[in-house]
């Protein structure tokens, strides 16, 4: 069952890496998982590890992560198959994620995760492009869009994330706190697996992989750096969102996804979840841009789009064919 609602309602950074790793065949068949096969790219003097898939009109899928060591291009790992069947599909480690590099600044932030994924785009010379992010994927994918509007077709933002509007303590910070004991992956693995609704969300082979990469010397390095840098200002996020509702991101078609059961937009003393986070985004976006779709994922948590690849990746597309039939 699924709800489907309408609502009416300058990033110039030199990218430079110190961390030039080269990985060999076997590390990045190791990391690579679902019959794919990652590959490397030099990105202004930063590798960066991405699949790529399909032919056609080009899609960037971006993933979330908390700053993690274990999230990677890998979260998209259930879609890129079904998706490369109608769009040119890259999926890639964000900055400092996977296996993708550092810059030399060791800048982390929004801005240069704006300037990296523009210059990703620009290595690879693509044009106009359609761009899927997941969580803190999405704040990325809603930042370039305010900075490059002209690069982009459409934004498809799935589940709540730093960008949203947090109402009262969620179920999930309470999660993440029960599974603060445990140490390394079965922490994370721990905390992932109580993100999820259907309980085979994450398999052995993700978990697997994610290890191995985590275990170069290169990865960890950069996981290191990445996890002492400095973050965004307290206020920045409720600056964002009044630029996102005043400016309606610029007016690009969005896709807003939300499952049902995200434990990050379920308040702790709620029987059941009322989504204020997904509803309060809604009319950010959408308050000055008519072209906001929100959808609601039944029986699915934080990461619908790999809990239901398949009716996400239809859905997707169908978002996209309507606004190519508009030009």
């Amino acid at each position: 069952m699924r709800i489907t609602l309408i609502s009416c309602l300058a990033l110039g950074v030199v990218l430079s890496s110190t961390a030039s790793a080269q990985f060999s065949a076997r590390e990045l068949a190791a990391s690579s998982i679902d019959g794919l096969q990652a590959k490397m790219i030099n990105v202004g003097g930063i590798p960066a590890r991405y699949y790529e898939a399909g032919k056609g009109e080009p899609l960037i899928l971006i993933h979330g992560g908390r700053r993690s060591v274990f999230n990677s291009a890998n979260m998209w790992s259930r879609n890129v198959a079904g998706l490369a069947e109608h769009f040119h599909v890259y999926a890639v480690d964000r900055l400092g994620y996977g296996l993708t590099g550092m810059r030399e600044d060791r800048d982390f932030r929004y801005a240069a995760e704006v300037a990296f994924l523009h210059a990703f785009i620009e290595t690879l010379g693509l044009d106009r492009v359609n761009i899927a992010g997941n969580s803190s994927g999405g704040a990325v994918a809603l930042e370039y869009g305010m900075a490059y509007p002209e690069k982009v077709n459409t934004l498809a933002i799935v589940s709540v994330g730093p960008q949203t509007e947090v109402f009262d303590k969620p179920k999930g910070d309470v999660m993440r706190e029960a599974c603060g004991a445990m140490a390394g992956q079965a922490r994370w693995g721990c905390w992932m697996s109580a993100m999820t609704h259907p309980p085979e969300t994450f398999d052995v082979a993700f978990w697997e992989a994610s290890q191995h990469m985590m275990s170069l010397p290169e990865r960890q390095v950069v996981a290191t750096e990445q996890l002492a840098a400095p973050g965004e200002d307290s206020n920045f996020w409720k600056e964002r969102r009044a630029l996102w509702r005043a400016g309606g991101v610029n007016g690009l078609p969005i896709l807003w996804v939300c499952g049902s059961h995200d434990v990050l937009d379920w308040a702790a003393n709620e029987d059941d979840a009322n989504l204020k986070g997904c509803t309060a985004f809604s009319h950010t976006l959408g308050e000055n841009n008519l072209n906001v779709k929100t959808v609601i994922y039944n029986q699915a948590g934080h990461f619908p789009y790999r809990e239901y690849p398949e009716l996400f990746n239809a859905d997707l597309k169908s978002f996209i064919d309507y606004w190519n039939d508009q030009t």
